[in-house]
């Protein structure tokens, strides 16, 4: 489950018109002469849930701290609905922040802490009392009222840390690895609850994970950092299927990257020479490239077939032997070693029970794919 286009509009993020609600502008922030977030621009419209995507030292919780107002950016600009945001103190900021560790109070019940922001705030008790029971009905915890947070599950916890971080209405939450402590499956069953919280009020959203799964599950689009940079934004299948470089391919999901020259270009086709295999790479569009330029073409393990018997194309099929298989019931996963050396990994849905000759280890195989199957990068 990807989470829906922003309510507002269909995409706004493709109209010329639309308005961003978070502007950032050349934001680079600098830890003596290391820059964790280096000359970083990025637009975010109202009511995306947003996600920066990005391994450990990328930048994704620094670029989160300055929006909280955390940090101070050392260079650029941050505006948040129309309003700068340079020297707006963190409680003076329309935004409130949830952290992975959830920073639940342990002696208070599940109420109090959610209703923690409204006393320090003093809103009437009968308005607290109103909103804290609506947000407790939302967040699925009707009748917890009353319990302590080591009365609770992990996924309990997240939420009511959620509710905390979403009574005060503010306009953008920032969530940092919100459920990385949480086990897999119980993982798995919350980004749909976070996507359903967060389509139901509108709030616009921005999630800094390293998991891909979650960014692709959860996200109306995907800003990939890397070295304090952002790679490339795009929607979900955009960032998957049409990634902007070698970097952007490689992180995300599994891919196997084929190095090449090209030999033939026109309007429609493109035709690569690969040191990898025996046969051309053929696709079916051409390329902005020179001649005999180097480049690489990255091909998903799931574009790709299996056989033992030659496929019947001149181009876009490999050799190899079957070196490893793993079964992992709704797929299996294969590693070939292709006559050059290289290992290609390739995936087959698993849709009959049972094959009355399945491929095995050590078995001499052809890779083959289509035209349109895999990506040109340049860089």
């Amino acid at each position: 489950m990807t989470s829906k286009p922003c309510p507002a509009t269909d995409r706004p993020w493709q109209s010329e018109s639309a308005k961003p609600f978070i502007r950032i502008r050349n934001v680079t922030k600098k830890f003596g002469p290391v820059a964790a977030v280096d000359d970083v621009s990025l637009d975010i419209y109202k009511g995306e849930l947003f996600c920066l995507l990005g391994g450990s030292g990328s930048g994704k919780s620094t670029l989160l701290r300055m929006l909280a107002g955390f940090e101070e950016p050392t260079a650029g600009s941050i505006e948040i609905d129309g309003q700068d945001m340079a020297h707006v103190p963190a409680y003076e900021r329309p935004t409130n922040m949830m952290f992975q560790s959830y920073a639940l109070f342990p002696h208070m019940s599940v109420e109090r802490n959610v209703a923690y922001g409204l006393y320090r705030d003093n809103v009437a008790k009968g308005e607290i009392k109103q909103r804290v029971a609506d947000m407790l009905d939302l967040v699925q915890l009707s009748g917890y009222e009353r319990r302590k947070p080591n009365q609770l599950s992990g996924g309990q916890r997240q939420r009511v840390a959620l509710a905390r971080a979403l009574i005060k209405r503010p306009k953008l939450l920032l969530l940092d690895e919100p459920l990385g402590a949480l086990d897999k499956k119980l993982r798995e069953e919350t980004q749909f609850e976070l996507v359903t919280i967060q389509e139901t009020l509108g709030v616009t959203f921005i999630v800094v994970t390293h998991d891909q799964e979650e960014a692709m599950t959860l996200s109306t689009r995907i800003g990939v950092m890397n070295n304090g940079r952002i790679e490339q934004v795009g929607e979900p299948r955009e960032i998957y299927e049409f990634p902007g470089n070698r970097f952007v391919a490689d992180f995300i999901g599994s891919v196997n990257m084929f190095e090449g020259v090209v030999t033939e270009n026109e309007a429609d086709f493109v035709r690569i020479k690969s040191k990898d295999g025996d046969c051309d790479i053929y696709v079916s569009h051409g390329v902005g490239c020179a001649p005999n330029q180097k480049l690489w073409y990255a091909l998903r393990p799931e574009k790709m077939e299996i056989s033992r018997e030659r496929p019947d194309q001149k181009e876009n099929f490999f050799e190899g032997i079957v070196e490893d298989i793993a079964y992992m019931g709704n797929q299996s996963a294969y590693r070939i070693r292709l006559k050059s050396g290289k290992i290609v990994r390739l995936t087959r849905t698993n849709r009959d029970r049972g094959e009355e000759t399945p491929i095995t280890w050590d078995e001499t195989v052809f890779v083959s794919w289509g035209p349109s199957a895999g990506v040109v990068l340049i860089a």
